[in-house]
């Protein structure tokens, strides 16, 4: 169209492997520096796009992965979809432990969401100390109904098409099913934990 620019797209850092377990987040704390990426585009007729998509984008501040997207239900000791000695990727527990994912009451209300851990002035570390039980409200977009959840894990992976995963809890209280659309905002942190 005449007069109109394009916008540009807002890139997703790739924190190395995107499995939902601490042992994956720890490749993700080294930043990527993009060096490497260039070094093997020069090496690799067409590869430049490729190297460009894999670039670490820096937030300046905290930002919500999206704000709305389809939904994933995971955690808890039904959860066959890990191993029992799997860990959540953000340190919720006391003192800042990571916890194993199967620990999890499938019960109370948490998520996972893709959280970019390169954010000026933070270490990846610092940026999952923040993320970890964090409050964000998810809410139904065909009924209305809301849950506040607490950030717990990174995930899920980026090939499932789904862009937060909850408690089968929290997905009992939305009424909503694997798959189904929610918004996502940051909640108040005074808010309790739940239906809203």
């Amino acid at each position: 169209m005449k007069g109109s620019k394009p916008v540009p797209k807002k890139k997703e850092a790739k924190p190395g492997n995107t499995k939902a377990s601490a042992k994956s987040t720890k490749n993700a704390s080294a930043p990527n520096t993009g060096n490497a990426a260039k070094s093997n585009a020069a090496k690799q007729p067409g590869a430049d796009a490729t190297a460009a998509s894999q670039a670490t984008v820096i937030d300046h501040d905290l930002q919500l992965p999206a704000a709305q997207g389809k939904i994933s239900i995971f955690g808890g000791p039904k959860d066959r979809g890990i191993k029992p000695e799997d860990k959540l990727a953000l340190p919720t527990g006391p003192h800042g432990v990571y916890e194993r994912v199967r620990s999890l009451n499938p019960k109370s209300f948490y998520c996972s969401m893709r959280w970019n851990y390169h954010v000026e002035h933070l270490t990846p570390e610092e940026v999952k100390r923040s993320w970890a039980n964090k409050k964000l409200l998810v809410t139904n977009i065909k009924n209305g109904n809301a849950v506040v959840v607490r950030a717990v894990d990174y995930g899920p992976h980026e090939n499932t098409g789904f862009d937060i995963g909850i408690s089968p809890g929290a997905a009992d209280t939305l009424g909503v099913e694997l798959g189904d659309a929610v918004d996502i905002a940051l909640a108040d942190p005074k808010l309790p934990l739940g239906p809203q």
